[in-house]
């Protein structure tokens, strides 16, 4: 079959074209061909495809040699054969030269196939060799771009036979400096010794890799990571590929660097920190705060992440576990919730969580943070318990003027009736209702203290009495099936103190005992004298070395469970239902205790007892003892007249008949402008005024600013039913000379008024 050939024929004889084109068919091909007899024409014709030139030498208007000329200028390796009549030797070796593939001469055309197809074939050769060559050149420009070292080692010297540029470039040296090292030269990891087992590796397995560092020219180093087989072509070859992972090992070291802070920090922290995968459902990392809050080990949760919801409270765990499914629609979840211990504890969990989604939006991760906030609930439940107290003291003040009015003429009544009553059984009963009186004034006082802080003065207070009143008060109102008694040394040392919150403080012993003992049992209360050293006191700063009063209150009840030993004095903290207790009684005791320079310790046994001791200073020798008065031995006055101001008319007149029957003559008003009125018209015969605070219109605090600034040597007593710090203060600021809170006894209005008057005489 015909060779198709596209063929440019420069020759103006026609009759020579055609002989040009009979000869190429009789070689078995199959022309088409273009035949130019200008320079124009052969420009034209050479932007077409073309197979061959060939070309006469001499043209009318143009020649071979140019045109031979133009094909070189353009840069066309396709062949170009002179065909000529009159081409000399000479003449054919300057064509060829030139760049011509061949001549033949027209008388010996018959060359002209043979001549076509060897230049054809040098043509394709010379283009595959062209091609071949370009791409080895493009593959060794890849090779040199190429970000790794790339090395082509002896294996019998281990010298570099060839490399890329990244080698040279990296060790910063020169490509001929590079093929003039050997491996063990440029890599610290292997020695020369190394060599020949490394080459017996390869041939063994054909491939190995690992890690190496390369010295560059000026002796610093870095980390390589190589891999290195042995080829067979002509001879054994070992080719290896290594790169620089400097800036890997670097990352690799942030990396571990900022995972080992994350656990330092996920690990030291009191919270719990949290992972899960949302796919599978299963924990990823759990903080060791888990097993510091929960209870429960880790491991536990990582097998079963189900034991986390089934570690919540019943009450709560609907709620969090639907909280928990939301996660994906609501995009977060905060929740509050209990949890239960495996020792049975509550305690109370702020849990925090977070999606974290994947480049399509799907969660892929749910990472939360869960923290213990049983405290700050406890002090949120305080705070309101503390709200709820103020608004006790709040009350309690409120009310304490009219109840301690009532309490005035109740608690006078019984001494002014004893003179006319002479039945046993009604001076029994004088003495019940006086009682009462005191009783009820008492636990006003221990109200108020309670509840704002307010306390007497301190007075030396002989223990001996107080406790003997508190076990009569145990045995009239505790329940029968508890014995009391009392054991109280003979030379028991006084103690400086508030008399009212020490009886407080035995009182809150005393109840706990019983509530220790629901089916019965002994209270025993006893005192003495005890010389304390530096060790003794040692746990119990600021307590100081000496003398002290011990008083021990022991019950023999249910105890105290050990666990919770450590906690029985924190304020809120009880055993107790909440209709039964605060928490309050054990940490007021030990705040009255501390502010007397005392401690208290506490030791118990279950089903034994426990024993609350409290060590009260005592007073330095020779401090007067407060006695109780002596109803015989009332002071008595002499006419000297007495304004008496109140509003309550009970009051008023309870007052008159006690000064009267005393001694003293008396005026009495119940409204402050009243009062000054009287005093105005009475000046120089009324030798001191008594009055109430509280009062309407023209009030007690007025009336006595009014008096002093009319007469400034009058005596006054101010009579009031508020018994806290700041309202005797603003009267000691208004001068007043006395202060008796109400309600008082009697012996109290008669002593202090014999020792107003009796110092003005």
């Amino acid at each position: 079959m015909p060779i198709p050939l596209r063929v440019v024929l420069v020759e103006d004889n026609p009759a020579d074209a055609e002989m040009i084109i009979r000869e190429l068919r009789r070689a078995d091909y199959d022309p088409s061909w273009v035949r130019v007899e200008t320079e124009p024409e052969f420009l034209a014709a050479l932007s077409a495809e073309t197979d061959i030139i060939l070309s006469d030498y001499e043209l009318p208007k143009f020649s071979g040699l140019t045109a031979l000329n133009i094909y070189n200028e353009c840069g066309y390796s396709i062949p170009f054969i002179l065909v000529s009549g009159t081409i000399g030797e000479d003449l054919a070796v300057t064509v060829i030269k030139l760049g011509a593939y061949d001549y033949v001469l027209k008388d010996r055309i018959t060359r002209l196939g043979p001549s076509v197809a060897n230049a054809l074939a040098e043509y394709r050769m010379r283009r595959e060799r062209r091609k071949s060559q370009e791409g080895l050149t493009l593959f060794r420009s890849l090779i040199d771009q190429s970000s790794d070292t790339l090395e082509i080692i002896d294996p019998a010297t281990g010298r570099y036979m060839d490399v890329n540029g990244k080698g040279p470039a990296e060790l910063g040296c020169t490509r001929a400096e590079y093929l003039s090292l050997h491996i063990y030269d440029v890599d610290t990891a292997v020695r020369k010794a190394d060599w020949p087992l490394l080459v017996s590796r390869l041939r063994e397995v054909g491939f190995v890799s690992g890690e190496g560092c390369h010295r560059r020219k000026d002796g610093s180093t870095f980390p390589t990571e190589f891999s290195a087989k042995l080829v067979k072509l002509d001879r054994e070859y070992v080719v290896t590929v290594s790169r620089d992972v400097t800036m890997r090992k670097r990352s690799d070291e942030a990396l571990r660097a900022s995972e080992e802070r994350f656990r330092e920090l996920a690990e030291t922290i009191h919270e719990v920190f949290w992972m899960m995968d949302a796919r599978r459902h299963t924990m990823l990392y759990v903080s060791p705060g888990y097993e510091r809050i929960w209870g429960r080990k880790i491991e536990g949760l990582y097998a079963d992440p189900a034991t986390w919801l089934a570690s919540i409270h019943p009450d709560d765990r609907e709620r969090v576990g639907k909280a928990a499914l939301a996660i994906e629609a609501t995009g977060s979840y905060e929740e509050e919730f209990r949890i239960l211990r495996p020792d049975g504890s509550e305690r109370w969990i702020r849990d925090r969580a977070f999606p974290v989604k994947d480049s399509a939006g799907h969660v892929m991760r749910i990472v939360g943070v869960a923290e213990d906030i049983t405290k700050s609930r406890e002090l949120q439940e305080h705070f309101l318990r503390a709200q709820r107290m103020e608004a006790i003291g709040t009350l309690a003040g409120g009310i304490a003027h009219d109840l301690n009015n009532i309490l005035s003429p109740v608690l006078m009544a019984p001494l002014l009736l004893k003179d006319s009553v002479s039945s046993e059984h009604d001076l029994q009963l004088l003495d019940l209702i006086e009682q009462g009186a005191r009783r009820g004034s008492n636990i006003l006082k221990q109200l108020l203290t309670f509840s704002r802080g307010t306390g007497g003065e301190r007075i030396s207070v002989q223990m001996r009495h107080l406790l003997k009143e508190m076990v009569s008060l145990v045995r009239e109102t505790f329940p029968r099936n508890i014995t009391a008694k009392i054991q109280v040394e003979s030379d028991l040392k006084p103690v400086n103190g508030d008399p009212t919150q020490l009886h407080q403080v035995v009182m809150n012993l005393c109840v706990n005992a019983r509530d220790a003992m629901p089916d019965g049992g002994q209270l025993a209360i006893s005192a003495k004298n005890e010389v304390l050293g530096a060790a003794d006191v040692a746990e119990h700063a600021p307590a100081k070395p000496g003398e002290y009063v011990v008083i021990s209150v022991k019950d023999t009840g249910t105890g105290i469970a050990p666990e919770i030993m450590g906690r029985v004095f924190e304020p809120f903290f009880t055993t107790k239902p909440p209709s039964k207790g605060t928490g309050l009684g054990l940490s007021t005791v030990l705040g009255i205790v501390r502010s007397h320079g005392g401690f208290v310790t506490v030791s118990s046994s279950a089903s034994v007892g426990t024993t609350f001791r409290i060590f009260l200073p005592a007073a330095a020798t020779g401090s007067k003892e407060s006695m109780p008065p002596d109803a015989h031995a009332l002071p008595r006055g002499h006419g000297e007249l007495i304004l008496v101001v109140d509003d309550e008319e009970s009051i008023l007149i309870s007052m008159r008949t006690l000064l009267e029957r005393h001694g003293y003559a008396v005026l009495t008003e119940s409204e402050g402008s009243d009062a000054f009125a009287t005093f105005t018209e009475n000046r120089g015969l009324v030798r001191l005024v008594l009055t109430d605070v509280m009062m309407p219109g023209m009030g007690g605090l007025n009336l006595i600013r009014a008096l002093r600034a009319y007469d400034p040597k009058l005596k006054i007593i101010a009579s009031s039913g508020l018994t806290d710090q700041a309202n005797h203060d603003n009267l000691k600021a208004a001068g007043v000379d006395a202060i008796i809170d109400k309600p008082c006894a009697p012996q109290v209005v008669l002593e202090t008024l014999r020792r107003l008057v009796g110092a003005s005489l």
